[in-house]
């Protein structure tokens, strides 16, 4: 099974107008120029407009944002109950390849549904299917996204670095830390790229499924399950220290300083977010271009530098994802 690249996530908000804010203001993401599923009109029609008129929000109050050539990459929905992942994205190259998808997973036990038109519209994609990792996440594999070009960051002199390396990484809080695991690089065929075990049996494990250095981190620790932290690369660390500028001037809460983890060898920061779990902006992260050379290892103690408060906020959403109990999301 050939994963290209994490593609989008969509994420429950009790007020998806405040990602759009954070989103833009902070992080530097545009508006979706059109919403998916809306019409895009005829080519060159000069007198056609996008209905949402690039606010990147439609209909029933759903944001989306852009942050490379791609229509949309992050989709932020209404939800009063579940303030962590609603779908997470995976972009396969054609409809053989998510055929072939299908059939893998089938073949393994997974039960899969097919995408219908709505669903591949809603998401401006050719085609989906729909199942969930053993964590409980939803998951979506298609293919042909929509590609509109045009980029244009309201934050002046950035970029993120995306395109075929995907959106970023996330990192997720997996109790059956295992099994999800397993299913992650068995199933899915991400590959392993390092580790750090922690105290009591707890750790994280960071996994590939192309040069970047993990699009997919699963951290057990405590019995939570749920987001801890979602990460865009920019396009160099003065982009990364003007965030922090913005950051400070907004009185966004830092939960984690500026600092350079020791596996990835990203520079970066990390804010609390508008739903109250992390967000990692950096730059210079470890691409791995020959997977036959590069040997999966265990790293230990802390980071080269700074980071500090990371383990505290680690723990604190843990601790706020069990308190919730119910299904053990954000």
């Amino acid at each position: 099974m050939e994963i290209k690249s994490l593609g989008y996530i969509g994420i429950g908000s009790k007020d998806p107008l405040e990602w759009l804010k954070f989103g833009t203001e902070i992080l530097g993401m545009m508006p979706a120029r059109a919403v998916p599923g809306e019409s895009w009109g005829f080519p060159q029609d000069p007198n056609f407009k996008i209905a949402s008129g690039g606010k990147g929000i439609s209909d029933d109050g759903s944001v989306y944002l852009k942050l490379d050539d791609y229509q949309w990459r992050l989709g932020i929905h209404q939800d009063d109950k579940n303030h962590g992942i609603l779908y997470i994205g995976f972009e396969v190259d054609n409809i053989s390849k998510l055929e072939e998808a299908k059939s893998h997973l089938l073949d393994n036990k997974i039960d899969v549904l097919d995408g219908s038109i709505e669903d591949a519209k809603a998401r401006g994609v050719g085609g989906l299917i729909k199942l969930s990792d053993p964590s409980g996440n939803p998951i979506e594999i298609y293919y042909e996204p929509t590609l509109d070009y045009k980029f244009q960051s309201p934050v002046p002199n950035q970029t993120f670095v995306a395109g075929h390396l995907g959106l970023g990484h996330l990192m997720i809080l997996a109790a059956n830390r295992e099994q999800t695991y397993d299913f992650y690089t068995k199933i899915l065929g991400f590959k392993l790229t390092d580790y750090i075990s922690f105290e009591g049996g707890d750790g994280a494990w960071f996994m590939r499924c192309n040069p970047r250095h993990h699009s997919m981190a699963l951290s057990k620790f405590g019995e939570a399950n749920g987001m801890h932290h979602i990460m865009f690369q920019v396009d160099s660390i003065d982009s990364v220290g003007r965030a922090l500028d913005r950051i400070n001037a907004a009185n966004v809460p830092i939960s984690s300083t500026l600092g350079k983890h020791i596996n990835d060898l990203t520079t970066s920061v990390y804010i609390k977010g508008p739903n109250g779990w992390d967000i990692e902006i950096g730059a210079d992260t470890l691409n791995i271009h020959d997977d036959d050379k590069w040997i999966p290892k265990q790293f230990v103690e802390g980071d080269i530098w700074g980071h500090q408060g990371i383990m505290d906020s680690i723990a604190d959403v843990s601790a706020e994802i069990e308190e919730k109990g119910d299904d053990g999301k954000n």
